[in-house]
């Protein structure tokens, strides 16, 4: 395991950076925290990873909302959107129907 360098771009009140991460492998997304607080995040997905240079590049997507700011990021990086913990599961058509009778 060795140091990754983060570098993150097109965050319109940041700037470009760079941050040493101790992760294994950088993830598809990142949520960052503004240092202000004030519950506001940036979200960024990965463009590229240089595995031999140890450097994973990540682009701004939006800030705002973490709840609002994870849905939108998960959804420029072609992943499926995060379900509610409170939703209830929705049939796609595949499942068995419950039987009537108990």
């Amino acid at each position: 395991m060795g140091h990754w360098v983060y570098e993150f771009s097109g965050c319109p009140d940041s700037g470009d950076y760079q941050q040493i991460a101790d992760d294994e492998e950088p993830g598809d997304v990142v949520l960052r925290e503004r240092p202000c607080g004030l519950r506001i995040v940036d979200g960024f997905v990965r463009e590229s990873v240089d595995d031999m240079m140890m450097v994973a590049r990540f682009r701004w997507v939006v800030s705002g909302d973490p709840s609002a700011v994870a849905t939108a990021v998960l959804q420029a990086s072609g992943r499926p959107p995060l379900a509610r913990r409170d939703a209830w599961p929705v049939p796609t058509g595949s499942e068995p129907e419950p039987s009537k009778s108990a």
